[in-house]
């Protein structure tokens, strides 16, 4: 069995391929470098002979005993809701169990780990790696799926961009509380990037308030939403959120809210939005005027909103 291996999206809230029931997926809404999964299984036994091919994060929502087998080990231990699992890509792993169990499954791209890794503590992929580990909580993990359980449950097609963000703040998470260096010490930022985010999320707090500053982005672009906004509704300074958001996204608040915006403008044109003008459109996703509309558009995506709904139409 792969966890990447489902049966189509339709059927996804039902069951996978093994039986499990999946009431909660991001499949089918195209995201990339994290996906999210909500699985229950009965009793039973499962095995990734060849490991995934993604970094697997695993989070207890039952108790149960579980029987794990990886890297020529066995253990056994009780799970409670709460307890976190990180898989490496590619660990050939195995588990038991007798009871139901309810688990989260967070889907990391190894490249976007990489990506991070590089720019942020300027190591090159050969120069760290991430251990199978065992905790009793993560509250930073645990908000992480909160958040994208709601995106997938929305079906929104902006939550692309926001599990991208939340992508990037769970990667320089686990960079700092759970990967090493080749001498198996504790990774160390190195001292360009160290000036850069010795003030960034690097705690669970700083994480939930840059989630939270996500989320009221997703949820208010269409309208006026200025700094001093999204800084009380992440319980931030201005100046704080400025930092961290950029330090996370490596954008500005603003240029977030943009590209929030030219996302929604997308899928508007995609879609057909029926027989709506550009200037409605540009209304609808928070853009003053259709000028204002375009110039984003094409700076973002290389073509103008015409073209791209020229091109749609015609695809």
């Amino acid at each position: 069995m792969n966890l990447e291996t489902l049966i189509p999206i339709s059927q996804a809230r039902h069951f996978s391929a093994d039986g499990e029931h999946i009431p909660v997926s991001s499949r089918g809404l195209g995201w990339s470098g994290l996906k999210f999964e909500r699985r229950e299984s009965a009793r039973g036994s499962r095995e990734l002979a060849n490991g995934s091919r993604h970094h697997l994060i695993f989070l207890s929502l039952s108790s149960g005993r579980v029987v794990r087998e990886c890297n020529g080990e066995r253990f056994e231990h009780e799970l409670a809701p709460g307890c976190v699992l990180i898989v490496p890509a590619r660990t050939p792993v195995r588990w038991d169990w007798r009871s139901p169990i309810g688990y989260t499954v967070l889907l990391l791209e190894p490249d976007l780990l990489d990506r991070v890794a590089r720019e942020a503590f300027g190591l090159e992929p050969d120069r760290y790696r991430l251990p199978v580990c065992e905790r009793g909580n993560d509250t930073a993990i645990a908000n992480i799926a909160g958040v994208l359980a709601r995106e997938s449950l929305s079906r929104d097609r902006a939550g692309n961009l926001y599990s991208e963000a939340l992508g990037n703040i769970l990667s320089v998470h686990l960079l700092r509380n759970y990967a090493t260096g080749i001498d198996g010490r504790t990774l160390e930022a190195s001292s360009a990037a160290s000036s850069r985010s010795s003030a960034g999320a690097n705690t669970p707090a700083q994480s939930r308030a840059v989630a939270e500053a996500l989320q009221f982005i997703h949820d208010n672009y269409a309208r006026d939403v200025g700094l001093d906004d999204i800084a009380a509704a992440a319980h931030l300074s201005p100046s704080q959120l400025t930092r961290l958001v950029k330090q996370t996204l490596g954008v500005s608040p603003y240029q977030h809210v943009i590209q929030v915006r030219v996302n929604n403008a997308r899928h508007l044109l995609s879609a057909g939005s029926g027989r709506r003008s550009l200037a409605e459109i540009a209304s609808a996703v928070g853009f003053s005027d259709q000028s204002h509309l375009t110039r984003h558009f094409k700076r973002l995506t290389g073509v103008t909103p015409r073209r791209f709904r020229e091109s749609s139409h015609r695809g």
